[in-house]
């Protein structure tokens, strides 16, 4: 399967900082079978279903072609996220609690919150080796006040 990893930071990000199909570990030892370019269409569009789809409804809106504000409503984020991690939980019983699909639809919840196959580089300045799932981006959000632009850098396409 196909999905796009973005990187996003609160600073600028500088051309040649910018994530790019060689900054990751790829293949046998990395997470991704492999990455690769995408073009400045696919890029848009994929930025615009970042923020218009992927992320929560009305937190984020697009300013530019890259970038981002965050407007506020982390709060309320925060609170869906605990109450359906706690649904989760208890939908786990000692009758299903070794069925791969009862725990991993709670690992998900964990780590995935939003969903989704996209991943997150956090990174600014491109040297980071890893980009990470949905719950790394919120916990970034967390720290975030309400107008903060964010910058979006490279975006990438991936294969796992």
């Amino acid at each position: 399967m196909h999905s796009r990893i973005f990187q996003i930071s609160t600073m600028q990000i500088d051309k040649e900082n910018y994530l790019n199909e060689d900054t990751l570990q790829q293949g046998d030892c990395g997470p991704y079978d492999y990455c690769s370019e995408i073009d400045d269409e696919e890029r848009k569009e994929d930025i615009d279903y970042l923020v218009n789809h992927a992320l929560p409804k009305g937190m984020f809106e697009l300013v530019s072609e890259n970038t981002i504000r965050y407007n506020g409503g982390v709060e309320q984020w925060k609170e869906e996220y605990v109450a359906n991690i706690r649904k989760k939980a208890e939908a786990i019983t000692i009758e299903n609690m070794l069925k791969w699909s009862s725990t991993y639809s709670l690992k998900q919840a964990v780590e995935n919150p939003l969903d989704t196959c996209y991943h997150f580089y956090l990174d600014g300045e491109g040297f980071q080796s890893f980009a990470e799932q949905s719950f790394a981006f919120m916990e970034f959000v967390c720290s975030l006040e309400p107008d903060t632009i964010l910058y979006i850098g490279g975006v990438i396409d991936y294969h796992f």
